[in-house]
């Protein structure tokens, strides 16, 4: 079984998008929507951003 607790990176949001699983690569305590440059569609795209609870 897997421990999520040890999935943290303290200079990162990292909060998790339900649909994809990607984690948000913002600074903790960021404003608005959560952002990850590594999921996109090709490497010309803005990375995928969901809106955050």
């Amino acid at each position: 079984m897997r421990d999520e607790s040890s999935d943290v990176i303290t200079h990162c949001c990292w909060a998790m998008d339900p649909k994809t699983n990607a984690r948000c690569t913002l600074p903790p305590g960021h404003k608005g929507a959560h952002y990850t440059p590594y999921v996109r569609r090709s490497w010309d795209q803005p990375g995928k951003s969901w809106l955050a609870k």
